[in-house]
């Protein structure tokens, strides 16, 4: 299934981020990119993003997003 147009600019910011700082970015921080309110819908977004094979988490670990090549 393809991504929806916020999923793949989710994914973008996530590749971006992680490219410059070595790292990925906290949920805060990508609620504050997207001017999301809720750090749910950002869990939400990741969720969809992990079920498509874009990126890996490693749950209870912070900053844990992997892209997926």
């Amino acid at each position: 299934m393809p991504l929806t147009r916020r999923q793949k600019e989710i994914l973008d910011y996530l590749q971006s981020y992680i490219k410059d700082r070595g790292y990925a970015p906290s949920f805060e921080e990508i609620a504050t990119q997207f001017g999301l309110h809720s750090l749910a819908t950002v869990h939400e977004h990741l969720s969809n993003l992990e079920q498509k094979g874009s990126i890996r988490r490693t749950h209870n670990e912070s900053r844990s997003i992997e892209i997926v090549p």
